[in-house]
């Protein structure tokens, strides 16, 4: 597996989410979003880099910098995705929650501080 498209279906696939779903949470269309993974066009880096915080890889992984560590090694070991990908109970939850779940996962660590104080203030507020 050496291009940025094909580890790009790799990692939605392992991840048991949809184009669409991706899509959803860079906020671009499913159509954008197949391109690449067609290699009919190449994201910008800012999406490589939100790519790879879904997926909880690195950017290095996905543009194929792994060093001297196998490809295969890397991406078929376990601990590279989070447990909720893999978890029944994600594909449980209504598509709206699924949507915030991966949206929270392109946050920046202030910005997911700034929502759960937002949170706390509107529950307190309540």
């Amino acid at each position: 597996m050496s291009d940025l498209a094909e580890k790009l279906k790799y990692f939605r696939k392992k991840s048991n989410l949809t184009q669409q779903q991706v899509a959803d949470a860079l906020g671009i269309d499913r159509s954008a979003y197949s391109y690449y993974e067609t290699n009919t066009s190449t994201p910008k880096l800012a999406t490589v880099q939100n790519l790879a915080r879904l997926y909880n890889t690195s950017v290095d992984l996905l543009l194929g910098n792994t060093g001297a560590v196998s490809e295969g090694a890397v991406l078929n070991s376990p601990d590279r995705f989070e447990k909720w990908y893999m978890d029944d109970r994600f594909n449980q939850l209504s598509d709206f929650e699924q949507a915030i779940l991966l949206r929270i996962r392109l946050m920046s660590v202030e910005e997911k501080k700034k929502l759960m104080e937002y949170i706390e203030n509107s529950i307190s507020n309540s």
